[in-house]
């Protein structure tokens, strides 16, 4: 047949487009590349109104955007706000040493009215990346900025430099931020510098400015190595005019936006003052106070009609002494701030001053003050006299049996011991003041209206932490007189033990020994609340050595009439006054095997939450089947005596992420693991969620896995669950390569999105997408078993997933990190079905770990095998052989599996010997292992950098292994020392190579 010459060449081009528009449209495996690309959606706002939606789409390692659209429209505005820097190397003290590393956001805030959305934004990476290639100093790297989207038109204004912004919550379209201070002068500033207090007219101008870098938070001191202020600018968002005051190092908008506060700290002394004024009135602001001398913590009461700050004016010259500071006091609308109290009044405790390391807090009602006493600083060195010479001075820690708390904990609390101030209460009617705490009861609390007091005293107790846990006795405290009596000894501070207020502070709740009871701090009679309750309010699944945690509770009544506790499905109503304790659930949670759970989504307030829980109105509840981890919400009453009533249900994980103050608009997020959380709009019933956000639209160009239940029986006969992630492009008459990864329980985590991405243990969203079934099964333990009991909860499990067909049990490997490490090491020496396996900071030897020290927080580890995850349950005196036989050091001989182990040598939570440890146990024993350590690297990896090399390393090793690809080098022949930096430049030059995405070979 002929075919014009036109056609025929269509013809020859028209297979070719086919396979690429299919080449094109067929979803990829995810590859390392695609990470630093994958944006997370976080910090989602609504306006008052509830008209707009913004919130923060940030990839991991590019420019990111704030994304503002209509909540019931199409209109959506995108504007650049740079790159997320990283996190930081030092963990906070608090921190889970085995969570991901926090990453600073960029915060966003509406206008009261609506009309204009606020957000900070950060340094672009090529400003970044340009500033490192010209070596800039820390003090000339880009910084922070501010954007303004005025949301009539879209249109988008930038200032540079700014580091914080505040917009009062419903005050109008005003902005107050805070510019960097520009590099301290060589010279001290010349007599007569322009006066901080006056506005500067010239800038009273209109303004777009550019630039953008790092920002957000609120206003505070003025950072860096200065002690001096910034210029603070507030810009009338209606006509972009703005004002600007010089050297203010504190400020704060009142909510409703009709008077700013800032305090000033300039080279010029006499300009130091606290000042007010009115947007919207151009008169110069007002002198509150001012003088020579230091003005900080600003601090409003939650009405917002006063304010008291600190002060060290009236020191001679105004010498910043922190001893001499005395409390400030303005009424809103006064001309004035008054003197208030000074260190040495009436009731003030002899030898300690106002300190000023703590802000003072006022009473719900407003009626009192509470401010901390604190010891003097130690006075420096006397004058002349010289500190000896570095090859004289002694540094030597000194640790005594008697000591409450380790050196170690003593040196990583020694900035909050130094810091540490003692609360007092001034009654600002009668000026009286009661020191409420000291040395002796270091902490209290205090009702609502401040009259009534509890103190905590753990010091007889602290040495119990290194073993044990953290006990406390517990004390009512006179709050005219500051009298004490004890009425609680040795409470355990951990699992839901802690002192529960009701509104009006009559009660206390607390949980202790699987009960709640509740205190009446009048009389100090203690009573238990749940008793003769039938229903077990202790968590049934805490199969650790200390005495069970609590299900948890959602707190009082409104009326204070009644505590809310949860059993293990249902929410219980408890009332201190004898009345029969209610289920508040009729009992559908546990007929249903549905974990029902208080859910508040009453409009909060910044600065003004309500207290309690409303019993008038309708009781919404957040349920999870235990039995398929289907999520949604429901709805009761007090008064029902029917089931909750169901208002959303589906198989996955919804969540409430927030609404509106002034509107019934609702933010909600539902996720599987093949479905991104993006964020659905709804209104109080939970009805018609409209999808807002579309992250979902990046995960269409890769091959993306499902998960599923699966259900096994444990060796000792428990009836267990866990979480299967099926390939991508899933064929059940395959043989696919499995990884096993394991903790404790992880099953609920079925229905969770997991952002690809590199990191310390395998990511599921990447092994899937490559041709693995990964595979996370319960685990319960018996105490003296932890080892043996994740044995027999793992190998039921393994053999249950293999008996559905598509795995292949000769392509099985297992990875797990820290707890999990040392479940693996276990393993390895009981059983073969491994083929590679990969320990993070395991505990090999638990003889030599059981009293190491937790670096991170100073803690000894002995508490982690007699009462906590380790689950020994005994001393190491006493249970020898328990810990012998769970430490896979003394059984190295019999592992066979080739065994990968991450072990960094500034490990704050496991001793990094113990990897050493078990290296050269299998080493010893001519076992392949290898063990990796990232040189100042913590529990769990924290530099990127890290985090993508460890990665890839991770995955070539299971990809040898599991899929047969070939070995990379450094698996082959190991990197010598000298050879160490060189390797990395030469491994991380390029992606490394990634074995194919099909089965086992």
């Amino acid at each position: 047949m002929f075919y014009p010459a036109s056609l025929r060449s269509l013809l020859l081009v028209y297979p070719v487009l086919c396979v690429a528009l299919l080449a094109q449209a067929t979803p990829r495996p995810l590859e390392p590349r695609d990470f630093d690309a994958w944006r997370s959606i976080a910090t989602p706002q609504l306006s008052r109104d509830g008209r707009w939606l913004a919130y923060s789409f940030m990839p991991q390692d590019a420019d990111g955007d704030l994304v503002v659209r209509e909540v019931s429209g199409a209109r959506e505005i995108r504007v650049p706000v740079g790159t997320q820097p990283p996190p930081p190397a030092v963990a906070e003290e608090n921190q889970n040493p085995e969570a991901p590393p926090p990453r600073r956001n960029i915060r966003i805030a509406f206008t009261g009215d609506g009309r204009f959305a606020v957000a900070s934004s950060f340094p672009s990476q090529e400003e970044t990346a340009r500033a490192r290639r010209e070596k800039k100093k820390p003090e000339e790297m880009p910084k922070g900025g501010l954007i303004i989207v005025r949301l009539a038109d879209g249109e988008v204004t930038r200032v540079g430099d700014v580091k914080g912004f505040q917009v009062p919550a419903r005050g109008g379209s005003w902005v107050a931020y805070q510019k960097e201070a520009p590099p301290e002068p060589a010279k001290p500033a010349e007599a007569g510098e322009a006066k901080p207090a006056a506005p500067n007219d010239a800038a009273s101008r209109k303004k777009g400015g550019s630039g953008g870098g790092a920002g957000g938070g609120q206003g505070g001191s003025a950072g860096g190595a200065s002690s001096f202020g910034s210029d603070l600018v507030l810009r009338n968002l209606d006509d972009a005019t703005e004002r600007t005051f010089a050297s203010v190092a504190e400020y704060s908008f009142a909510r409703d936006g009709r008077t700013l506060l800032y305090a000033v700290s300039a080279r010029t002394k006499a300009d130091n003052g606290v000042y007010a004024m009115t947007p919207g009135d151009n008169a110069a602001p007002g002198a509150l106070l001012s003088g020579a001398g230091r003005y900080t913590k600003l601090t409003w009461d939650r009405e917002q009609t006063q304010v008291v700050f600190l002060s060290d004016r009236d020191t001679a010259g105004g010498s910043r002494d922190k001893t001499r500071q005395k409390v400030y006091h303005w009424r809103r609308g006064n001309e004035r701030a008054e003197e208030l109290l000074a260190a040495g009044g009436a009731g003030w405790p002899e030898g300690k001053v106002v300190s000023g390391n703590g802000s003072p807090s006022f009473s719900r009602d407003g009626r009192k003050l509470y401010l901390g006493a604190a010891a003097p600083a130690k006075p420096g060195r006397p004058e002349g006299a010289e500190a000896p010479p570095p090859e004289d001075k002694v540094t030597a820690d000194i640790w005594h049996w008697r000591d409450g708390q380790l050196q170690s904990m003593q040196k990583v609390r020694a900035v909050q011991d130094r810091n540490r101030s003692y609360r007092g209460a001034l009654d600002l009617a009668s000026r009286a003041y009661v020191q409420l705490a000291d040395e002796t009861l270091a902490t209290v609390s205090t009702s609502d209206d401040g009259a009534r007091v509890i103190g905590y005293d753990d010091r007889v107790y602290r040495h119990l932490a290194d073993h044990d846990g953290r006990f406390t006795d517990v004390y009512l405290v006179d709050a005219a007189t500051g009298a004490r009596r004890r009425v609680i000894e040795k409470l355990r501070s951990e699992g839901g033990s802690a002192m529960n207020w009701s509104p009006d502070g009559k009660w206390a709740a607390f949980y202790r020994e699987r009960h709640w009871h509740v205190l009446n701090t009048t009389s100090g009679e203690i009573q238990s609340l749940t008793a003769k309750v039938s229903a077990v309010f202790h968590n049934e699944d805490d199969d650790r050595p200390a005495p069970p945690s609590a299900h948890g509770a959602a707190g009082w009544t409104k009326d204070s009439a009644s505590f809310l506790a949860y059993d293990r499905h249902d929410v219980w109503q408890l009332h201190p006054d004898g009345r029969a304790a209610r289920n508040l659930t009729v009992g559908h949670g546990r007929a249903t095997r549905t974990v029902l759970r208080v859910q508040r989504i009453e409009p909060v307030e910044e600065g003004d939450e309500e207290r309690g829980i409303d019993p008038a109105r309708p009781l919404t509840l957040r349920g999870e089947s235990e039995e398929t981890r289907a999520t949604g919400f429901y709805r009761t009453d007090f008064a029902a005596a029917t089931s909750p009533t169901r208002l959303l249900w589906g198989d996955a994980s919804h969540r409430y992420a927030g609404r509106a103050a002034e509107a019934d608009v609702l933010l909600i997020t539902t996720s599987r693991f093949d479905t991104y959380p993006d964020v659905h709009a709804t209104d109080a019933s939970f009805s018609a969620p409209r999808r807002l956000t579309d992250g979902a639209a990046q995960k269409q160009s890769f091959a993306w896995g499902a998960s599923e239940l699966l259900s096994f029986r444990s060796t000792a006969g428990r009836e267990l669950q866990a979480a299967v992630y099926k390939p991508a492009g899933f064929d059940p008459a395959r043989k696919y390569p499995a990884i096993v990864y394991i903790y404790e329980r992880l099953s609920q985590n079925l229905h969770t999105f997991v952002n690809p991405a590199p990191g310390t243990s395998i990511n599921p969203a990447w092994y899937t997408s490559n041709g693995y079934v990964v595979f996370m099964p319960d685990i319960v333990y018996e105490t003296g078993k932890p080892g043996q009991s994740a044995l027999g909860c793992v190998l039921p499990a393994l053999d249950a997933l293999i008996a559905r067909g598509y795995v292949d049990a000769a392509a099985v490997g297992i990875q797990g990190h820290s707890w999990g490490g040392f479940q693996i090491a276990y393993m390895l020496t009981q059983t073969g079905r491994f083929r590679a396996a990969e320990a993070g900071a395991p505990v090999g030897n638990m003889t030599s770990a059981y009293s190491g020290i937790r670096w991170g927080s100073g803690m000894a580890r002995q508490f982690q095998y007699e009462t906590g995850q380790s689950r020994i349950g005994r001393p190491l005196n006493v249970a020898t052989q328990a810990y012998l036989e769970n430490s896979a050091v003394f059984q190295a001989e019999k592992i066979t599996t080739p065994l990968l182990i991450l072990h960094n040598d500034n490990d704050d939570a496991v001793p990094w010997q113990q990897g050493i440890e078990l290296f050269l146990a299998l080493r010893r024993h001519g076992k392949p292992a290898w063990l990796f350590n990232y040189n100042g690297e913590f529990h769990g990896l924290r530099r990127r950098a890290n985090q993508k090399d460890w990665s890839q390393r991770m995955r070539q090793f299971f990809d040898h292994h599991l899929k047969g690809a070939p070995a990379p080098e450094w698996l082959e022949k190991g990197v010598p020392y000298l050879e160490r930096d060189e390797e990395k430049e030469r491994f991380n030059a390029r992606p490394a190579p990634a074995a194919a995405s099909g089965g086992a070979p």
